[in-house]
């Protein structure tokens, strides 16, 4: 007998897909050329919406990890404000960070609101979202 998809994921290690998306994070951004020497040539702003994608992405896993955990719980609006919150933060961190190493990259403040943006845009939209796939996962 095949088990469900929702109870495979269940049994998953519990912060799975939030470690998995924070490690490829951390290498996008502090990597001195993570897309090699020379990276796609994209529109004006991309590397904005690219901080706003991951970042957001980042809040959903940690939503997504939750949620997996506590038997595909409903989660609250607080949980998904702490998670953006922490994320924004570790953008911060990461902009630190790249400052401080020196290696072409530095402190931008466009990219932390990108990415504090991203965040709360990807939770909100969880949130709103959650009732419809929380249907169709038998408890």
């Amino acid at each position: 007998m095949t088990e469900r998809l929702p109870g495979v994921l269940s049994k998953l290690p519990p912060a799975l897909f939030t470690i998995i998306t924070g490690v490829v994070i951390l290498w996008l951004t502090l990597a001195p050329k993570p897309l090699g020497e020379h990276p796609p040539q994209l529109f004006p702003g991309a590397d904005k919406l690219a901080h706003g994608l991951m970042f957001g992405g980042l809040t959903a896993m940690m939503l997504f990890d939750w949620q997996r955990v506590h038997q595909w719980e409903r989660a609250s609006w607080g949980m998904a404000t702490l998670y953006a919150t922490a994320v924004t933060f570790f953008g911060i961190f990461i902009e630190c960070a790249q400052n401080l190493m020196q290696q072409g990259r530095g402190f931008e403040w466009g990219d932390i609101l990108a990415d504090t943006i991203g965040a709360f845009t990807f939770a909100i939209l969880w949130m709103l979202l959650q009732k419809y796939w929380l249907r169709i996962i038998p408890k």
